[in-house]
């Protein structure tokens, strides 16, 4: 990107100038808003993560309060434990048989008690995460909880109350569950997130309306679940729109297209049947850092012309480095690390390589003065991941660490034991 350049959300004659200082600076604030805070209640931290990952194993809060929600049982058990479980079965189909048994119990509760204030009725996080699990329910389960539920919201929603976010995602429960309601109490910064996650439409105008509410910082004081969602509609506004200029790009775009693999691998084909006729199930399976370095070149290669894999650099005497890719335009090296089981010390050698990668490859006169270290972790522990880059992001010259985990449905369980740590020995150099 340059210095600055027009935002143009959507595609009207609507024109939202705005430098790349201020965008960046919304966009910092949003996410900054939007972290995980452990003092909200579990079905609000479980919403903001929700809302902004496509993966489970994307988000170890969510995990992790997904975990505690199941062992919940008896006198133990509250409404909060099938709300989480909802919104992490939603991502996550092996979670389904926990939510079932949360929502069997959820249900025999009664609601709408002369005389005792309304909770989980009229709590519209709550509502909402219910809501999005029953839409992964077969339908002869689905069939009878959805009633129940769209009885609940109609009640809920017949009330005078502000057009507030509590309002609005009750709206939006309701119209995930019955597309054919009027969803027009559904505030369009929220419509604009979840059409990012392919649950609900938008309009140009909706977009529209729902950029003016995010640049505007009007609603900042829903605190941390509005700032998620509208951090999620913001990403899915850019990327409506030319934001990214090919000709001026930088090392941070570069960044956040790596970033943006995470949200691919939804697509990526591990077929557990043929999915036609003719064809056969496909697995399109990443084993070693190899099938990494490929899957990057795939993805950069049309939009980096000058991108070069297995690049040699300057020699050091007898040594002939190798990168795994360059980008010789942005003096950028991505360098591919594949880890697989392990304890603590598979980290620390990552760390450790990554550190000579950059002594090595950034000297002086090699060209290259910056490099974004691309992990692949087939073991999926993201509970290491943020120590783990923050780790490598502090060795100088290093611009990004981005761990990448093994989608849950490329299932290795007839897959032979690795002979060693990264799958494959690395071939930086040849011998002199």
């Amino acid at each position: 990107m340059g210095s600055g350049y027009n935002v143009r959300p959507c595609q009207s004659d609507t024109v939202v100038p705005v430098s790349e200082p201020i965008l960046l600076e919304l966009k910092r604030s949003l996410v900054q808003a939007a972290t995980d805070d452990k003092a909200q209640p579990p079905h609000a931290r479980a919403f903001a993560a929700w809302i902004q990952i496509d993966n489970i194993s994307q988000s170890p809060a969510l995990g992790a309060l997904a975990m505690d929600a199941a062992a919940a049982n008896g006198p133990s058990r509250q409404t909060v434990h099938a709300v989480v479980l909802g919104y992490a079965a939603n991502l996550d189909f092996t979670l389904i048989t926990s939510f079932t048994e949360a929502l069997t119990w959820l249900r025999a509760r009664q609601y709408f008690v002369a005389g005792r204030p309304p909770s989980f009725e009229v709590d519209g996080l709550g509502l909402f995460g219910v809501a999005v699990g029953i839409t992964c329910l077969a339908e002869t389960e689905r069939a009878p909880a959805q009633a129940w539920l769209e009885g609940l919201l109609k009640h809920s929603l017949k009330s005078q109350r502000p057009r507030d976010w509590n309002e609005a995602l009750m709206a939006a429960a309701l119209s995930i569950l019955s597309p054919h309601t009027p969803d027009d109490l559904v505030s369009d910064d929220l419509r604009t997130a979840l059409a990012a996650k392919n649950i609900m439409q938008t309009s140009e105008e909706s977009r529209i309306n729902a950029w003016k509410l995010i640049s505007g910082l009007t609603v900042s004081m829903d605190g941390m679940t509005r700032a998620a969602a509208q951090s999620t509609a913001l990403t899915f506004l850019l990327r409506a729109a030319p934001s990214l200029n090919f000709a001026s790009a930088s090392i941070d775009d570069v960044a956040e297209i790596l970033k943006g693999i995470a949200r691919s691998m939804r697509r990526w084909a591990w077929d557990p049947a043929p999915r036609s006729r003719n064809s056969v199930a496909a697995h399109w399976d990443i084993d070693n850092e190899y099938h990494v370095q490929d899957m990057l070149w795939t993805i950069l290669a049309p939009i980096f012309s000058d991108l070069d894999d297995e690049e040699w650099l300057k020699s050091l005497g007898q040594h002939h480095p190798r990168a795994d890719l360059a980008i010789p335009s942005l003096e950028l090296i991505i360098e591919v690390k594949f880890i697989r089981s392990g304890g603590k010390s598979v980290y620390v050698d990552v760390i450790k390589e990554v550190a000579v990668d950059a002594s090595t490859y950034l000297q002086d006169g090699s060209g290259y003065k910056h490099i974004i270290a691309f992990i692949w972790d087939d073991a999926a522990r993201t509970e290491n991941h943020a120590e783990l880059c923050q780790g490598i992001e502090r060795l100088r010259g290093v611009h990004a660490a981005i761990v990448l985990s093994r989608p849950s449905k490329m299932d290795r369980a007839n897959d032979k034991p690795a002979e060693n740590l990264f799958g494959v020995e690395e071939q930086d150099h040849v011998p002199s």
